[in-house]
């Protein structure tokens, strides 16, 4: 067979059973040839994987000198395989494998990786959602395929005790410049008890701490304290809310939300915040916000049995309720094919994943039907169904009552 025949045949051998991508790329242009990856025409993508053109200059300098297959990590644990196709001594292409986590994915070390990149909020999330979908894949069952891909490509058989391990495009550790001692002194006299009440505060989210009304009162008692550098107290509030966002969704990650979640909940509440007309309203908005992140941490802590994959599907699907929901798009945040998500989900769960999406749905039925603006056809718009018929079918499967019985039953109206 010729050489892309047998890599074909290798892609496809691998696809029977996991979902790693291949890249194949240029050794003179660093142009991407062929990918089975869902972020191949993401620049920034292959840059936070792989590494800058350094990098890759540094990886075919080594397989010059030596043809074996080249483990590399990078500041965010993600690991990555590659086998170089040579001609004369010189290395023509670069074909890798992954990228994968070999652990479970920490997230603290994917943010602290995305702290030394400046981007936007937006583009930085984008980065993090695409960085925490990569597969997870422990290292004894990704080295098989190494030595298959050596195989397709040099007709080599080689061990696993043959494989290099590279850690160049690990991060270097920042020295942190010093803080002027006068600056010091003024940030311990403007802000004396700040830090600590902001970490009392947050840590309760972290912790999924349901008693913490006495935390959230003491810091929003503390707001007022602070810079003068505003020009009105609506703009010191908007600030504010935009900081106390910040550091809710931080707080939730470390708590075990998803990046994905925790970020769209967070920008869905800046939305809302940001179009509230008076304070009150904003302050209500907050506290709402802070509840939904501290109940959300609460019920992941509370469900050891689930893995954190299911949890982050069961909060996709909270996100999404009135959006059309596909496993597809479901499997491709959490790194899964939808038959295995299928599967999965059941097993963890004890019910389909399209029980348990029409569950949830009827849920939040119940809240649209509260409103006696909305009729029983609106409410089966607003959460995408196909027909009020089906809608009302699924209702009362769920409820054992139709949409219209249950207004006047449970809501009076």
């Amino acid at each position: 067979m010729e050489l892309q025949e047998r890599i074909d045949f290798f892609l496809e051998l691998m696809s029977c059973s996991q979902n790693l991508a291949y890249w194949r790329f240029n050794a003179s242009t660093w142009e991407v040839e062929q990918s089975t990856s869902a972020y191949t025409e993401e620049k920034t993508f292959v840059r936070l994987a792989f590494g800058d053109t350094a990098h890759f200059e540094s990886m075919r300098a080594y397989g010059e000198e030596n043809n074996l297959p080249l483990i590399s990590h990078n500041g965010v644990d993600l690991c990555w395989a590659t086998v170089f196709e040579t001609e004369n001594g010189q290395v023509r292409k670069l074909h890798i494998i992954g990228p994968l986590y070999t652990s479970d994915i920490s997230v603290a070390m994917l943010e602290r990786e995305l702290d030394r990149h400046y981007m936007s909020t937006r583009f930085r999330r984008r980065a993090l959602t695409m960085l925490a979908a990569q597969p997870v894949l422990s290292a004894t069952r990704f080295w098989p395929y190494v030595q298959m891909l050596q195989y397709a490509v040099n007709g080599e058989k080689v061990g696993v005790d043959a494989f290099r391990y590279d850690s160049s495009n690990q991060p270097k550790q920042k020295k942190k410049s010093p803080v002027p001692e006068e600056e010091a002194e003024i940030r311990t006299d403007v802000h004396a008890g700040v830090y600590q009440t902001q970490t009392e505060l947050f840590s309760k989210i972290e912790q999924g701490d349901l008693n913490y009304s006495g935390a959230l009162n003491n810091a929003i008692s503390k707001a007022s304290y602070g810079s003068s550098k505003y020009n009105t107290p609506g703009d010191k509030a908007n600030a504010y809310a935009v900081k106390f966002i910040t550091l809710s969704v931080q707080a939730a990650i470390r708590g075990g939300v998803a990046p994905v979640i925790a970020y769209s909940v967070g920008d869905y509440y800046e939305t809302q915040i940001a179009a509230a007309k008076t304070q009150s309203e904003k302050k209500h908005l907050m506290d709402t916000m802070f509840n939904d992140f501290v109940m959300r941490v609460h019920k992941l802590k509370a469900r050891n049995d689930v893995s954190s994959a299911i949890r982050v599907c069961c909060d996709y699907i909270g996100l999404h309720l009135h959006d059309e929901i596909e496993l597809e798009q479901i499997g491709k945040v959490v790194g899964y094919t939808k038959y295995y998500l299928s599967r999965k989900f059941k097993q963890e769960m004890g019910m389909s994943i399209w029980d348990y999406i029409n569950e949830r749905k009827v849920e939040e039925a119940k809240l649209l039907l509260a409103d006696p603006n909305l009729t029983i056809q609106d409410v089966s718009d607003k959460l995408n169904y196909c027909s009020r018929s089906y809608f009302s079918e699924v209702f009362k499967n769920c409820t054992g009552m139709w949409p219209s019985s249950y207004r006047q039953s449970e809501l009076h109206m």
